[in-house]
């Protein structure tokens, strides 16, 4: 035999991703160890039976024998009880040949019914297993599908998220431009107002005195505006 009940319930697999349950399968095969042991006990049971029914027979063959050298010396004892002898030798013959036969019969009909009880159990063992197996994947498939639309949805929803926040952002940064650039523009046209006022209302020349070197007059210079760099 290629396995025994100890090689299937040691037997171990390689492990994959998204593989078989591990324990489901352990169980699986112990349950088949299990199995297993218990036909090879059955049959262990049947072979004693066998060679019980064999010592038997050979038995029945040895009494056989000892009809015949009885015949034997019943036909040199004496010639008148040869025919009685001899028919029951026949009878006895008969009867051990009958019961031989029947014993055989007997044994062939049980050696026949333990292997169609065998081959049915195996049947069912190994229409069991696929079944299992089925179960299995398709709980597996079920299980893949199942995450891979939760992912889906966890994607679309931070990506949701995302959008409205952009949008949300962009909306600001678009309300914070207009803002700047109407305070930029309402800031210009202060300052041309501004020099507009300056160059209508010139302040008068101031005297040079003779040791006073004439300074040039500094530009306005344009504040510097923190916002403004800030979008630059």
């Amino acid at each position: 035999m290629k396995y025994t009940p100890r090689d299937i319930s040691h037997q171990t697999f390689p492990t994959r991703l998204r593989g078989l349950d591990r324990v489901a399968v352990q169980t699986f095969l112990e349950d088949v160890a299990h199995e297993l042991e218990d036909l090879l006990r059955r049959q262990a049971e049947l072979e004693a039976r066998v060679e019980q029914l064999s010592a038997e027979l050979a038995e029945k063959k040895e009494q056989e024998e000892e009809i015949r050298r009885v015949f034997v010396a019943a036909e040199r004892v004496s010639h008148d009880m040869k025919e009685n002898a001899i028919r029951e030798s026949e009878l006895l013959i008969a009867q051990a040949t009958t019961q031989a036969q029947d014993v055989q019969r007997e044994q062939e009909r049980r050696t026949a019914e333990l292997e169609r009880t065998h081959q049915e159990r195996l049947s069912a063992l190994e229409t069991a297993y696929r079944t299992r197996h089925t179960d299995l994947e398709r709980q597996q498939h079920e299980l893949t599908l199942k995450r891979e639309q939760e992912h889906a949805q966890r994607v679309a929803h931070l990506e949701k998220q995302f959008s409205d926040q952009y949008l949300e952002l962009t909306s600001r940064l678009n309300a914070a431009r207009q803002e700047y650039s109407q305070f930029l523009n309402g800031y210009r046209a202060l300052v041309n107002s501004f020099a507009e006022l300056s160059s209508r209302h010139l302040l008068p020349e101031p005297t040079k005195l003779p040791q006073q070197v004439a300074q040039p007059v500094p530009e306005p210079t344009r504040p510097v505006n923190v916002i403004d760099q800030s979008f630059q």
